[in-house]
């Protein structure tokens, strides 16, 4: 089993939120307006942060069972997706850049982004299929761990993917 929880982002969008909820709620006996502005402004701000960005994820690779079942939880949601084992083909990094468009300040610094993806076989015969694990792109070493797990555990059982392992080159 491979989990991942975003400890860090969680401690830090919760102290955002109660940081602000708390200057909302001792400034409100002066002014209601300024204390509801900080109250539902910025501690709804934080926990919009913690519903959209905390996530835990788990990948269950059963050998016995043979499914790989993946189960994501946020504060709003769970979501549990069943594989056969045999469909599952080998992990991969899907990757692409931060922020939106650059043509209106050419200066803004784009940074590489991942998340990590299961290529399955596609039940009719075609091409393989990607199956992103989160929707959540990140600038982590996470998914690239999430990914090499996947594949370790995957050779483990299988044997070595030759898509994946290659003999070394010659000298």
């Amino acid at each position: 089993m491979i989990e991942d929880m975003p400890w860090f982002m969680a401690i830090m969008l919760g102290l955002f939120t109660v940081l602000f909820a708390g200057v909302g709620l001792l400034v409100m006996p002066q002014t209601l307006v300024g204390g509801l502005v900080f109250l539902i402004g910025g501690g709804g701000l934080g926990f919009a942060g913690v519903c959209i960005f905390v996530e835990r994820l788990q990948v269950i690779l059963d050998a016995r069972a043979g499914t790989a079942i993946l189960r994501s939880r946020t504060i709003l949601r769970h979501r549990e997706t069943v594989f056969d084992l045999s469909d599952v083909i080998r992990a991969t990094g899907e990757s692409t850049l931060s922020g939106g468009e650059t043509s209106t300040d050419p200066s803004r610094v784009r940074r590489p982004v991942h998340r990590p993806t299961l290529v399955l076989r596609d039940g009719a015969g075609g091409a393989p299929l990607s199956h992103p694990i989160t929707e959540i792109y990140d600038s982590s070493r996470a998914s690239a761990e999430v990914v090499r797990a996947i594949n370790h555990w995957l050779a483990e059982l299988r044997g070595p993917d030759p898509m994946l392992d290659s003999a070394p080159p010659a000298r």
